[in-house]
């Protein structure tokens, strides 16, 4: 929870943006990225974030295992030890960093790092805009020795920790914008998630705190446990489990939708969701539950996106009105600073931001949570069916309370 409130307050610190700089009444203050677009604003934001780097000899043995409860699920993040600066880099000289081993030997796979503010999931698709040099350099030698893939793991933005946990890019294609943006973008670039890795040894740490070049780690490839590696009957025992955890979560999310419903709750899952979803077990061709999690993702995503869309209307409504009665309708000003503004006029605007941010705080879920990052790392199937039916039964419980509110202010 301490986690996910300080992502909630990285989301509203870009909503604080409209009332911090300039506002444009014009074009309702569109000054404020989308959220749909949160992942450039926080790669802007933490690769720039000067953290401090540890000796890679402690980076395995520091990353001791989370809290767990009853049925073995992690309760928290399993963060890598803070980069701290003036470390000793394990890279000495030219090193290849291919993904692949030589022949005849075990040895983990040595994959750029890309460190992002936000948990990405397999089977899902995203674009990134490359505009820092290191980055830049680091698209160049994917393309070059043919891998075309990096990891991409969450940051701790007060820590500078990463997540022991992350997931791996494919580059699908690459597009050379610089001309169109005056070299303030280098490459737009689109990318398939492909697999979830864990990050065994951060090769140079140090690079993280001078930012000459990028992160390189070697890592392991992760998948959940398998069936079909004890006896056959623990093995059948294990998969009806595993089916009848399928059908618990099945039926929770049912329950979400009839709630979603009798609430009215804006934004909601359309009609027809139940029927299509799938929780059953992933590979590299099939979604199966990731699929689940990847919808839920993005309902909570819409929702913070509607709530910084009121916003941005009420900040704007309330500017027009001063402007409207200080200067008549044919005089509003197509822009006008903050600063002159009346203190009055201010005042206002903070509440405004006020009222939004304790909706933000009130809310159980949000898209940028460590929440996602704790399905990531889960290590099977059963684990991750168990810590997604507490998360969608948590967000029924909430539409239950109000649903029960509204029933009451009926009857009234």
């Amino acid at each position: 929870r301490e986690g996910l409130t300080k992502r909630k307050a990285w989301v509203f610190a870009g909503m604080r943006a409209v009332v911090a700089a300039t506002i444009a009444i014009a074009v309702q203050l569109h000054a404020v990225a989308p959220l749909s677009e949160a992942s450039a604003v926080y790669r802007a934001r933490l690769v720039r974030h000067r953290s401090a780097v540890v000796r890679p000899r402690a980076h395995v043995a520091a990353c001791t295992a989370p809290p767990a409860d009853e049925d073995g699920v992690d309760m928290a993040v399993r963060w890598l030890p803070p980069l701290m600066a003036g470390s000793r880099d394990a890279l000495d000289g030219p090193t290849d960093t291919s993904d692949t081993a030589p022949a005849g030997v075990d040895a983990p796979l040595t994959l750029p790092v890309f460190p992002l503010g936000v948990c990405y999931l397999p089977h899902t698709a995203h674009t990134l805009n490359i505009f820092e040099p290191r980055y830049r350099q680091m698209y160049n030698d994917i393309l070059m020795n043919g891998s075309r893939r990096f990891v991409v793991t969450m940051i701790d933005p007060d820590t500078g920790r990463l997540a022991e946990t992350g997931v791996v890019f494919y580059l699908d294609d690459l597009k050379e914008v610089s001309e169109q943006t005056g070299d303030a973008v280098k490459y737009v670039c689109e990318h398939s998630v492909i697999s979830r890795v864990r990050i065994e040894r951060v090769l140079n740490p140090g690079a993280w705190h001078t930012r000459e070049t990028y992160l390189k780690a070697h890592v392991t490839e992760l998948t959940d446990d398998a069936l079909g590696a004890g006896e056959g009957e623990a093995d059948g025992a294990d998969r009806a489990d595993e089916q009848a955890l399928e059908a618990s979560l099945h039926a929770s999310f049912g329950k979400l939708l009839k709630l979603q419903a009798e609430a009215d709750e804006l934004p909601r899952f359309a009609d027809g969701t139940l029927d299509a979803l799938s929780v059953g077990r992933s590979d590299e061709k099939t979604e199966g539950l990731w699929g689940a999690i990847g919808a839920w993702h993005a309902l909570l995503e819409q929702r913070v996106m509607g709530l910084q869309a009121k916003m941005q209307e009420e900040l704007s409504r309330r500017v027009m009105e001063f402007l409207r009665a200080e200067k008549g309708e044919a005089a509003v000003p197509p822009r006008v600073r903050l600063e002159d503004l009346p203190e009055a006029v201010r005042d206002d605007l903070s509440k405004i931001q006020a009222q939004y941010r304790s909706q933000l705080d009130d809310m159980e879920q949000g898209p940028y949570g460590e929440g996602f990052q704790l399905l990531l790392q889960a290590p099977s199937h059963a684990n991750r069916l168990r810590l997604f039916t507490r998360m969608v039964d948590a967000e029924a419980a909430r539409l239950s309370a109000r649903v029960s509110l509204k029933r009451l202010f009926d009857k009234s």
